[in-house]
């Protein structure tokens, strides 16, 4: 009987070493007297360095006395055995200083008559409990996103305000692609001076130097840096005043995630922690990559709301525009009809024939301004369903074109001069004559809106780089650079409050040439008058032009 005793007592022993859970016996002063291999395992410490030490050793400091009173308080007890921290998980400390969820027994064991130890049985469930509170969070996070206003701006905020609950001291969001990126958003776990944060708002920097998110964006993937030392500060800065805001920031430890959306590279999230001396996981980086996901799509909706918005707002722009644009030449032709009609008996035959012709000449140019509009917004229409505009390319002089454009617009320039170069010698072209005329339309329509009475607007061209290459110049107030960059953009316009049209012509101008194979370019500066150029390839064999 003997034997049979000793040897499962020597079997429980073994159990007991090997064990994966932490079990740990302590006397009735509360310092360690056995320390098994899971505990060794769990906690980072051997054996040898912690029997003789107090249990404290174990547990957060900020726990420490609370659990020394709970302890005492279950030894002089009549529970044999009892869960510990029954209302939410302990929190144990490994040799290295990081902190841990774990799930606790507590149990009561004599040795002799009046003597007792108390053997804790541990397990840690750090990341049982950090895939529940990742859930949680991110769940959260989802219905936050989800209910927050669609404006861009707010989402931004609301973004960078998420990471900061949970994951992150700071936040830091960037925007943009090369060569520039922006930090467009900040946010801090604790409330920080408004300058502080507006210094950091707007930050620009260049793509090709170092800075904290250029690996996470360069390589569109998560970035994981658990330990960042001072030395390294400076290797992520581009300028005194950028190695200012990372000493502000200050970070330990941070992770980087990339905000794409639909293979569209938006920007990245960057998760610093710095006063906290939290030390990033793999597994914090999974949570932060969903909650980039998350922050991506609740972006792009964003986005897509204020292009709506914006795209409604357009249109009722043109709407208006186009009301008004009908209204003045159906106005002129409603009354050059009626005195037509009205005078018709009043002047001899030769007064009529006069006024006539001058009112026939009102009625072709208020229609010519109809056609060309309605031309141009069943143009926009076909693009924007992304269809290709309509040609009939053949072979063409470009000369005998350049002369019918001449002849056609000429009526057009009544307070404005209209002059034709010497374009004899040009070679043939390939393109759609309609189209070629109706890109003319286009910019001497436009030249003679912005050119002053009396002076003059001058079409011509010239051979170059194997196309011919069509001009329209104007002696008007010229474009300012900023004007220049957006000249081509459908519905813009330089001065929102001109009437005078819908912001189409120069993007159909573009789209037309494109089309052709061509490009469309312009030269001006301020008072010297602008100058549209378009290429059409050259005809390089020989066939009969139309």
């Amino acid at each position: 009987m003997s034997k049979r005793r000793s040897a499962s007592q020597d079997w429980m022993a073994q159990l007991v070493t090997v064990s994966a859970d932490a079990i740990i016996v302590i006397d009735d002063t509360q310092h360690i007297t056995e320390f098994n291999q899971g505990a060794e395992r769990i906690f980072g410490y051997t054996a040898e360095e912690t029997i003789g030490q107090g249990l404290e050793l174990l547990l957060p400091e900020r726990f420490r006395h609370t659990h020394r009173r709970l302890i005492q308080h279950f030894a002089e007890g009549q529970e044999r055995s009892r869960r510990m921290g029954e209302r939410r998980h302990l929190a144990g400390v490994r040799k290295g200083g990081e902190e841990f969820s774990a799930e606790a027994t507590i149990s009561k064991l004599t040795v002799g008559e009046d003597r007792y130890v108390l053997a804790i049985i541990l397990r840690d469930v750090s990341e049982q409990t950090q895939r529940e509170e990742s859930q949680r969070y991110l769940m959260h996070a989802g219905e936050l996103l989800s209910s927050t206003s669609l404006d861009y701006d707010r989402t931004l905020s609301r973004v960078a305000q998420l990471a900061t609950e949970s994951l992150a001291d700071w936040c830091l969001v960037y925007l943009g692609e090369p060569p520039q990126v922006r930090i467009v958003e900040v946010a801090h776990r604790r409330p920080v001076h408004p300058s502080t944060l507006d210094s950091m708002r707007g930050f620009l920097l260049d793509a090709s130097q170092p800075y904290l998110a250029r690996q996470t964006m360069e390589g569109r993937q998560p970035v994981l840096v658990p330990h960042v030392s001072p030395e390294m500060l400076p290797l992520m800065a581009q300028s005194r005043k950028h190695l200012e805001l990372l000493h502000q920031v200050a970070p330990r430890s941070f992770m980087g995630v990339p905000l794409v959306v639909n293979g569209q590279l938006l920007g990245a999230l960057m998760f610093i922690s710095s006063e906290s001396n939290r030390v990033y996981t793999a597994r914090d980086l999974q949570t932060s990559v969903q909650l980039g996901r998350l922050a991506g799509l609740a972006l792009e909706n964003a986005r897509l709301y204020q292009s709506a918005r914006q795209a409604i707002e357009a249109r009722d722009v043109v709407l208006s525009i186009v009301a008004h644009d009908l209204r003045n030449p159906l106005s002129a032709i409603l009354m050059a009809t009626r005195l037509m009609k009205t005078k018709a008996g009043d002047a001899g035959p030769m007064g009529l024939a006069e006024n006539f012709e001058k009112w026939l000449s009102r009625i072709s140019l208020s229609a010519h301004r109809m056609k060309r509009l309605t031309e141009d917004l069943l143009d926009v229409s076909r693009l924007q369903a992304g269809q290709s505009l309509s040609m009939n390319m053949g072979i063409h002089s470009a000369e005998a074109l350049l002369r019918e454009a001449f002849d056609t617009l000429l009526p057009l320039a009544s307070d404005v001069q209209l002059r034709l170069d010497d374009v004899e010698q040009l070679p043939l072209i390939r393109g759609d004559r309609d189209r070629l005329l109706q890109v003319f339309s286009n910019l001497v329509g436009n030249a003679l809106k912005f050119t002053p009475t009396g002076n003059s607007v001058r079409l011509g061209g010239r051979v170059a780089g194997g196309q011919v290459e069509f001009l329209v110049a104007d002696t008007g107030p010229g474009l300012s650079d900023e004007t220049r960059a957006h000249l081509f953009e459908r519905f813009w316009q330089a001065n929102p409050n001109d009437c005078r049209g819908i912001g189409l012509g120069l993007f159909i101008v573009k789209s037309i040439i494109e089309a052709h194979g061509g490009h469309v370019h312009v030269e001006s500066g301020p008072g010297q008058g602008t100058t549209f150029f378009f290429a059409v390839p050259v005809v390089t064999g020989s066939g009969p032009a139309d």
